[in-house]
């Protein structure tokens, strides 16, 4: 009878500390693999690197322009995918974080 409170309170920590955190990179796997679906970074960078020409344009020039179009739209995919990994990770901190802030703002 009088383990349960202490069993609620390791409960509850658990849940704070781990369970939480989880399922925010959880989360955050899953919008960057809805990311990949929309952005579709794979095939970009192999087409890129294979050289592959935009539009089946077949000469230099369709070359070089789907070689600069994808070289920027490679280097886009992964600032996004940057942008969502730290948002993902300061939201799991500030979680961390948020006993600790919500007593110096009493204070």
């Amino acid at each position: 009878m009088w383990l349960k409170p202490i069993k609620e309170v390791g409960r509850f920590l658990s849940w704070w500390i781990a369970d939480v955190p989880a399922k925010i990179l959880a989360n955050t796997r899953s919008f960057l693999l809805t990311a990949e679906d929309v952005l579709q970074f794979g095939s970009n960078l192999r087409l890129w690197l294979a050289f592959e020409p935009l539009f089946g344009d077949y000469n230099w020039r369709g070359r070089v322009v789907g070689f600069i179009f994808r070289g920027f739209r490679v280097l886009a995919t992964l600032f996004v995918y940057l942008i969502i990994s730290i948002v993902g990770l300061a939201a799991a901190l500030v979680w961390w974080m948020l006993p600790w802030l919500i007593f110096t703002m009493i204070k």
